[in-house]
């Protein structure tokens, strides 16, 4: 097992072990220590998924970062138009939009954008 996910795993382990503690000694609110409890089990849960998944797969090799950095410099430069876009728009009035939505529209773009320019270039096998 990879360092990481034995880092991730004791860490887990004393979250669990922090809210059994403080649920037992302290008189506290009982959403803290079922936090903490739910928080530690969540994490040993999932990074034994991820040791399971990913137990033969290399951690990361030269073609999938140069696949990554080429969706996440197209996704910068698509929400930069969208961005632009929307300035635009609300300068010259077609319609009202308000500071909450547009941060909302360019956080949804900025990361639906990268996940689907990242899958494109994975389609495509390699990034020129």
């Amino acid at each position: 097992m990879e360092s990481k996910y034995k880092n991730r795993l004791r860490f887990g382990f004393l979250i669990m072990i922090f809210g059994i503690f403080i649920n037992y000694m302290f008189e506290v609110d009982s959403l803290i220590p079922a936090v903490l409890i739910n928080s530690g089990v969540i994490l040993i849960i999932y990074n034994l998924y991820l040791h399971i998944k990913y137990r033969e797969v290399p951690s990361k090799d030269e073609r999938i970062r140069k696949i990554a950095n080429a969706g996440l410099a197209y996704s910068w430069v698509f929400t930069f138009l969208i961005t632009n876009l929307i300035f635009w728009a609300d300068y010259f009035n077609w319609f009202e939009i308000t500071v909450q939505q547009a941060i909302g529209i360019i956080y949804f773009v900025m990361i639906i954008s990268a996940l689907l320019f990242q899958q494109y270039f994975k389609r495509l096998g390699d990034v020129e």
